[in-house]
């Protein structure tokens, strides 16, 4: 539920990172959820050790949640190809692309590229971004290590492709297939995906 009484700073309930983040607590603490009288919103997480008895309060100002997620594609010199993000929108993405820049010398192309959920197997026609014809048969997933993943479903003849995820590992990615139509036959790059600065709400 989204309380959004508080325009400044917004709460949802069903953000994913406040829901894990409770499944997380309640595994190995005692968790207690400080709520405002005036509409039920949670406003303090406090978490009592069980062993020790040590507390510890947490101010749950807002949160922010990814309605449009988008992931910004970096191919370096050597064909290497990784994901960052998710992000907020293809702007957003678009615009780590300097901040990427900086921290690499090997940077080659960026492009931003919707996220199309694992949980639906149908690729919408959006989902897939052309790609400059010298780039595509140079492609190969960049060996990094990440905490997450990007399935990255490539057309080489057709300069073409199409991103799904974010998976928390390789393997769970290697699992999804898209259903009948593009992208059943296309070459499948698992790809790593990078984190990136935490975007503030746009309100």
């Amino acid at each position: 539920m989204r309380y959004s009484t508080d325009d400044e700073y917004p709460f949802d309930t069903d953000n994913r990172a406040w829901r894990r983040l409770s499944d997380i607590t309640s595994e190995h603490f005692d968790a207690i959820i400080w709520s405002r009288d005036s509409d039920g919103r949670p406003v303090l997480l406090t978490l009592r050790d069980v062993r020790t008895g040590d507390t510890v309060t947490l101010a749950l100002i807002d949160s922010l949640e990814i309605r449009d997620p988008h992931a910004l594609l970096a191919v370096h010199t050597s064909g290497d190809l990784a994901a960052h993000g998710p992000t907020s929108g293809a702007e957003a993405a678009h615009s780590y692309a300097d901040t990427l820049a900086l921290d690499s010398t090997t940077l080659a192309a960026t492009r931003p590229v919707p996220l199309s959920d694992p949980a639906v197997t149908e690729l919408p026609a959006a989902s897939w971004v052309d790609l400059p014809s010298r780039l595509a048969p140079a492609l190969r997933p960049a060996l990094d290590d990440a905490r997450a993943a990007v399935l990255v479903l490539l057309e080489r003849t057709d300069g073409r492709l199409a991103a799904v995820g974010p998976f928390p590992n390789h393997a769970a990615a290697d699992t999804w297939h898209p259903a009948d139509g593009p992208g059943r036959i296309a070459e499948r790059l698992i790809v790593p995906l990078h984190g990136v600065a935490i975007e503030e709400p746009q309100l």
